[in-house]
């Protein structure tokens, strides 16, 4: 197609439809392991929003999306770890179940 582009209202579209994926998948899902994977989509749709903001306004917003990704890989490490402990101690990871341990 001769004159179509990708403007910044694309970029965030996608954003604001990636991020409402996720915050469904984190609303229906109780496995802890498809929670973490949701979170990791309504994050990467923010990504996407400072991105298509930042083609508009400048280029600080994407020092900040690396910045954030590099937080966000940490989480998703330590989010894990937790996944699998609490695996461990209670041979589940549903949600509902994890929310009953006490102590």
């Amino acid at each position: 197609m001769v004159g179509a582009e990708i403007t910044p209202f694309h970029f965030i579209t996608l954003g604001l439809i990636l991020f409402f994926i996720g915050i469904c998948g984190i609303i229906l899902r109780r496995n802890i392991i498809f929670v973490f994977i949701s979170l990791e989509v309504a994050t990467n749709g923010v990504f996407l929003i400072f991105f298509g903001a930042s083609l508009k306004v400048g280029y600080l917003s994407q020092a900040l999306i690396l910045v954030f990704m590099a937080i966000a890989a940490v989480e998703v490490a330590v989010g894990l770890a937790l996944a699998i402990a609490i695996f461990r101690t209670s041979k589940t990871v549903n949600v509902d179940e994890v929310s009953q341990l006490k102590g």
